[in-house]
């Protein structure tokens, strides 16, 4: 899968939206939501978004939800990255698991981070 914008969940609109910056400072294309709700009609309204960032536990809805919604969809294909620094993440994703979907902890690990990101193929123009 060829990735061209990055979307980064969380509900703590600071670490979203740093996070971006940071990425963005790499060449990499993001766009942020801060919610569950934000998130789909962030995919819904940019069809470049092909790479999924999102916190597990957030108001109103939590990661593995989202992530449940976007793989029902038969027009589109997404790889994920769930971010979380609760211990029982692993069980919460138990049922969603697959070769699209890896889980970073938090305090997320930025040379992991980068080096996962450095082996995924980005359009050009998309990454650094």
């Amino acid at each position: 899968m060829q990735h061209k914008r990055i979307l980064i969940v969380d509900d703590e609109t600071v670490i979203a939206e740093e996070l971006a910056e940071f990425l963005e400072s790499f060449d990499y294309v993001c766009a942020t939501a801060f919610s569950v709700d934000e998130a789909e009609d962030a995919v819904e309204s940019n069809p470049d978004i092909t790479l999924i960032m999102t916190d597990m536990r957030m108001p109103g809805g939590n990661g593995a939800e989202l992530i449940t919604s976007l793989k029902s969809r038969p027009d589109r294909q997404f790889e994920y990255v769930m971010i979380s620094g609760h211990l029982d993440a692993d069980q919460s994703l138990e049922d969603i698991k697959g070769d699209d979907l890896i889980l970073m902890r938090k305090p997320i690990d930025i040379n992991a981070l980068l080096a996962y990101l450095e082996n995924l193929s980005f359009a050009n123009g998309f990454s650094g």
